[in-house]
């Protein structure tokens, strides 16, 4: 018999290394569906995958059965984090050039223009989500392998993107890929690790 989402869930909380892989069973596939929607590229959605696992363990404390199922609130942490991301890598464009107005938009108000133009600002949730994860992040990462170590850092802490981590560390942009990948992984092992997250 399975436990409940919930005594899933505080099993996660307490280190249970059993529980955290019978959740991941359950969600691996629906968090694959949903980053294979937002990757720019086929390799890009294992990144995002362990970017959104590492969310869902941060946040396994406010899964709240009472306001629906734990696939469902899944779901909704996996696609606001792929959201975040599609955004932080630029790719979401205005429809309207705002260096070469058209007839239609010289007829709107800059008012209702504005309003067309996406806010890319994180909300206040996000932010605290965001200097969580970094906290997380911090605590941990003396754990991964030490070459993985700098790039994690710049790039989940603080949030350079691959291309300014490459030039910084003066190595090809493959290699910042390779190591962030497999910098990911590692600390995708030790969530179940309550010492971790411990005090440093």
């Amino acid at each position: 018999m399975q436990p409940s989402p919930l005594k899933l869930i505080e099993a996660c909380r307490r280190g249970d290394s059993a529980a955290w892989s019978e959740l991941l069973r359950g969600s691996r596939g629906l968090v694959y569906s949903i980053c294979a929607q937002y990757a720019h590229a086929p390799e890009d959605v294992e990144d995002l995958m362990q970017e959104v696992l590492l969310r869902v363990w941060q946040r396994l404390g406010d899964f709240d059965p009472s306001r629906g199922e734990l696939k469902a609130w899944i779901a909704t942490l996996t696609r606001n984090l792929c959201v975040d991301s599609w955004r932080r890598s630029g790719m979401q464009r205005a429809t309207v050039s705002l260096d070469a107005p058209t007839s239609a938009v010289e007829e709107e108000s800059p008012a209702s223009f504005a309003q067309r133009i996406p806010d890319t600002r994180p909300t206040p949730e996000q932010s605290a989500s965001r200097a969580e994860m970094h906290r997380i992040v911090a605590r941990s990462i003396r754990h991964i392998a030490p070459e993985m170590q700098s790039v994690v850092r710049m790039r989940m802490i603080d949030d350079l993107e691959n291309d300014e981590i490459s030039a910084r560390l003066r190595i090809p942009a493959g290699t910042v890929k390779s190591r962030m990948s497999r910098g990911r992984s590692q600390l995708m092992e030790l969530l179940p690790i309550r010492a971790a997250f411990g005090a440093a």
